[in-house]
């Protein structure tokens, strides 16, 4: 019985250390595209596209305060000119920490980028 838990064990235990480092990239995943749809939606709601860049800055910020080594930057990519109805999408990049992970030879950190799209608003006031 001990032989068998001696085998087992060190298995066992590098396996929930992995399950560990891939639940940490899955949530950092989900927080980055979370805060891309984000800052979609607040930049669509703006009247002018440096308002827009503004709001989905901040919305980005807010929405990953925690969860990025540096700051989180939003980028428009959107080719659309911006007027009501038009899309407009944005890029947001983010390090994510996987610190803690060296045994797998895992990065310390991993950039993590999501897009969204969002229409700019019909019904918003233009001036």
């Amino acid at each position: 019985m001990a032989a068998e838990l001696a085998v087992i064990a060190p298995v066992l235990l590098v396996f929930l250390m992995l399950l560990a480092g891939l639940g940490r990239l899955i949530e950092a995943r989900g927080a980055v595209y979370g805060a891309a749809r984000d800052a979609a939606r607040a930049a669509s709601l703006q009247r002018t596209p440096g308002a827009a860049d503004a709001a989905a800055q901040q919305a980005t910020e807010a929405d990953l305060a925690g969860h990025c080594i540096n700051r989180p930057t939003a980028v428009r990519v959107s080719v659309d000119a911006f007027a009501p109805g038009n899309m407009v999408t944005y890029e947001i990049t983010c390090e994510a920490s996987l610190k803690g992970l060296g045994v797998f030879r895992m990065p310390d950190t991993k950039r993590v980028t999501a897009r969204a799209s969002a229409p700019l608003d019909v019904f918003r006031r233009s001036g």
